[in-house]
């Protein structure tokens, strides 16, 4: 085996880039929804730590060299959700090696793996160790994820994690496939790709976890694995190959969004903690998203349900009203209240539990009526960062990926490799 093999050597790599771009500086990011509408979202985690204090910077949108030791990761660590109980990888040939670098199990076809306490169980007969490192040939499928490389399993107290080591850029194209749309203009898509591998970068920097830099979900950035990336989204990676967004030399917080519905959000608004470069400002190329506009009607049953969940026994009079807004005209706080019983809560809250696909922003109205509540809003994400439609529309105009991040990271500048 070849030292480029060896898993241990692997994930030295992936763990001295991690350390490389600690020392440069962390900026990680708040919970996020899905960039693109067609996406039910988990429950956010907490938000990931603050990014630096402002300072100056130069040309917003310049392209300089990466100083020495900041540079971006070669791997990016993805924990993949949804296999907590069991895991099946399929492959021509599967092996996995231990923390020790040494081949402990070898299937071809098809291996079923599970935890056991502090260990894994391949096959449903052999106990293995707590840790395995797994790849397959010519490809390893891991549910219903193609992954090209390879993958970790650990074995935490009967739950089995699984985390796949994806090259970064390849993670990049991957991750735009599932957060954009083939047709964007590819000036926007290769905007997109600086966002992407700028979250990734700032992750992999600051780490959710001590074994994976991201959530391969909502949480962070969807990645489905490897199948289906066109080549639109290749190109978009391979051609803002190695650039990311800083800012004062400190990887920005590149939070992104379907539809603002005509006004950004600030970062304060939405999430308690200003950063200076996720202002709140007017945008009008938007207004193409097929989101720009919504509705929902909710019924007296499920408005029921939504409020016992926040802590408000229904009534006959329950009633849900806007009690605060932003100054982008975002709801803010709402009040719950039914038989003398009142609740007034952040409205992020009210709209986490009655599903973000249904209430798709806080950019919204409610009227009450007819037993149920008529919720009209306008966009679809949390609004903070680049939207999505707008810099579609923004490249459609003639603009370039550099003059659209500037734009919705005001006060940053691109680095890395120039095309």
């Amino acid at each position: 085996m070849s030292p480029a093999h060896n898993p241990q050597t692997r994930f030295r790599v992936v763990a001295v880039a991690a350390l490389l771009l600690l020392l440069a500086g962390c900026a990680g990011a708040p919970p996020r929804e899905p960039a693109y509408p067609g996406r039910v979202p988990a429950p956010p985690p907490s938000a990931r730590p603050a990014p630096p204090p402002p300072g100056g910077t130069t040309r917003p949108g310049a392209i300089v060299p990466y100083p020495p030791g900041t540079a971006a990761p070669r791997f990016v660590r993805v924990f993949l959700p949804g296999s907590a109980s069991g895991v099946v990888l399929e492959g021509e040939t599967i092996r996995a090696w231990g923390a020790d670098g040494r081949l402990a199990a070898e299937a071809a076809g098809r291996v079923v793996l599970s935890a056991v306490g502090e260990r894994i169980r391949w096959n449903g007969s052999r106990l293995l160790a707590d840790t395995l490192d797994a790849s397959g040939s010519p490809d390893l499928r891991v549910g219903n994820r193609k992954i090209s490389g390879r993958i970790r399993l650990l074995a935490r107290n009967g739950d089995l994690l699984v985390v796949a080591v994806v090259p970064l850029e390849a993670y990049v194209a991957a991750v735009v496939s599932r957060e954009a749309a083939a047709r964007f203009h590819p000036e926007a898509l290769a905007a997109m790709a600086v966002a992407v591998r700028t979250y990734a970068a700032g992750a992999a920097a600051a780490p959710r976890d001590p074994a994976y830099d991201v959530v391969g979900g909502v949480e962070d950035q969807v990645f489905d694995g490897m199948d289906g990336v066109a080549a639109v989204f290749r190109e978009a990676a391979d051609r803002t190959r190695g650039m990311v967004v800083r800012y004062r030399g400190e990887l920005a917080r590149t939070v992104y969004h379907s539809t603002c519905g005509g006004w950004t959000e600030d970062a304060g608004s939405a999430w308690g903690k200003d950063v200076p470069y996720l202002r709140a400002q007017r945008c009008d190329d938007c207004a193409d998203s097929p989101v720009y506009r919504w509705e929902y009607r909710m019924s007296g049953a499920e408005g029921r349900l939504v409020a016992k969940a926040l802590g408000v026994p229904p009534g006959k009079d329950l009633g849900i009203a806007v009690a605060g807004r932003t100054p982008t005209g975002r709801a803010s706080r709402l009040r719950i209240s039914s038989g003398g019983v009142s609740r007034e809560l952040q409205a992020a809250e009210f709209r986490r539990v009655a599903g973000y696909a249904k209430v798709r922003s806080l950019k919204m109205e409610i009227v009450q009526a007819a037993g149920e509540w008529r919720i009209t809003g306008e966009g679809w994400g949390h609004g903070v960062g680049m939207c999505q439609y707008g810099a579609n529309g923004m490249a459609r105009r003639g603009a370039g990926f550099r003059e659209i991040l500037a734009r919705y990271y005001p006060g940053t500048e691109i680095r890395g490799e120039a095309p």
